[in-house]
């Protein structure tokens, strides 16, 4: 595995974000729920995320951070030296739904019942946001068959 220069990666809920950290020591999976205080979000959490993301990165590490739009805007408004974007394709909504209601069975956590909420309401609009956003090089997950680390290394951001 290659450590040189780190990179942040945002991605999606459910691409594979806390499985690729779990099998590579040089990946961090920079979990943006552990940034609620007493169940809220302070106002500017998304500040210090980003900073300890970039500088993570700038540390070698590769950052898996969330997909929330004021995490992409900070990230594109004062960028890491590579960001990379992943994200499941339009036409993956059902199953890409069907994959997050089984995550959210196996685990019944809060976070896990959210994305699947929020994948039900917004996938589309989420998907076109990701699609549209400046800053970032961009990765497509066009099938479900498909692995990030894999899709990473051919895209040249060495896990």
């Amino acid at each position: 595995m290659h450590y040189g220069t780190g990179q942040i990666v945002v991605g999606y809920q459910g691409v594979g974000k806390s499985t690729l950290a779990y099998h590579n020591r040089g990946v961090i999976d920079l979990e943006s729920s552990n940034f609620f205080v007493d169940g809220k979000r302070g106002e500017k959490w998304y500040i210090p995320y980003c900073n300890i993301a970039r500088s993570l990165a700038r540390q070698g590490y590769i950052v898996c951070v969330s997909s929330h739009e004021v995490v992409r805007k900070e990230l594109e408004r004062n960028p890491a030296e590579r960001q990379v974007i992943v994200y499941p394709a339009l036409a993956l909504k059902d199953a890409w739904i069907r994959s997050l209601k089984h995550r959210y069975e196996q685990t019944e956590s809060d976070k896990d019942f959210k994305a699947l909420k929020d994948a039900e309401q917004c996938y589309e609009q989420n998907i076109t946001d990701l699609a549209n956003q400046a800053g970032f090089e961009h990765i497509e997950i066009t099938s479900m068959s498909y692995s990030l680390e894999n899709m990473l290394i051919k895209r040249e951001v060495q896990v």
